[in-house]
């Protein structure tokens, strides 16, 4: 999809308005100063400016940008937790269990803990990221999960 399709944009800026949780990601493109991710779909919690609900929405497939990449760090854990390198463009079936954001000087570094078969993290060292979706398609999965209990 080029750029240009996508109805709704998000910066990093709203890291903590974005829920990645469970996020399973499709493909991943690494280019010279960024890296695309393209992704089923996300959660957008309601404090977010794009979001005009009360409560947490789903995106459909969606498309994550790091731009400005210095590095990125991919790794499997094998048994034991031993960490193997690996290109981050071989992740078959990755998906987001945690996605952390750290403030360094000029950049920022995301630290994402996933599962691709096995345990795996991946570093981006980037000056930042755009978040592309065009539609809302729903609640999100954890609205009103602890009501019944």
């Amino acid at each position: 999809m080029s750029l240009k399709s996508w109805k709704k944009s998000s910066t990093d800026v709203h890291f903590d308005d974005i829920d990645f949780h469970d996020a399973l990601v499709e493909r991943i493109e690494v280019k010279e100063r960024e890296i695309i991710v393209e992704l089923e779909s996300v959660n957008i919690l309601p404090g977010h400016p794009l979001n005009p609900y009360n409560v947490a929405k789903n995106t459909d497939r969606c498309m994550l940008v790091f731009r400005q990449v210095l590095s990125n760090e991919a790794v499997r854990f094998q048994e034991g937790g031993i960490p193997q390198s690996m290109n981050c463009a071989d992740f078959k079936s990755l998906e987001i269990l945690k996605f952390e954001r750290f403030e360094q000087e000029e950049t920022r570094l995301f630290k994402i803990f996933g599962a691709d078969d096995q345990f795996c993290g991946w570093e981006v060292r980037a000056g930042g990221f755009v978040l592309h979706w065009n539609e809302f398609t729903g609640d999100a999965w954890f609205v009103g999960w602890n009501e019944n209990k």
